[in-house]
């Protein structure tokens, strides 16, 4: 089982890799961490409901380390940056851990 699952990350990645190059060419840019990601978004390798988890959580992870902020006022925050309700920041920091003391 564990070599079928390593074939298929290699194909993965080769085919990744052949495609990223593609469209830097086409494109006309040079490849970079931040292209790659940018690769990854077009070819919806990276769903949009991740990029808003991630940037949710991250962003909290980050107030929340400012003394001045409490959690409702980090919320309230998020939800205007980012153009969410918040209860959808609840949410997703519910479901992360992060915005129940857990930091992962």
């Amino acid at each position: 089982m564990e070599g079928s699952r390593k074939h298929l990350l290699d194909r993965f990645q080769e085919h990744l890799g052949e495609r990223y190059q593609i469209w830097c060419e086409r494109h006309g840019v040079r490849k970079s961490d931040d292209r790659l990601v940018t690769f990854l978004i077009d070819q919806d390798l990276i769903p949009s409901v991740q990029i808003k988890r991630y940037a949710v959580k991250s962003e909290f992870e980050k107030l929340s380390k400012e003394p001045c902020f409490n959690k409702t006022h980090i919320v309230n925050i998020l939800a205007h940056r980012f153009n969410i309700s918040e209860r959808t920041v609840w949410n997703i920091l519910k479901h992360s851990g992060t915005g129940n003391g857990k930091h992962q």
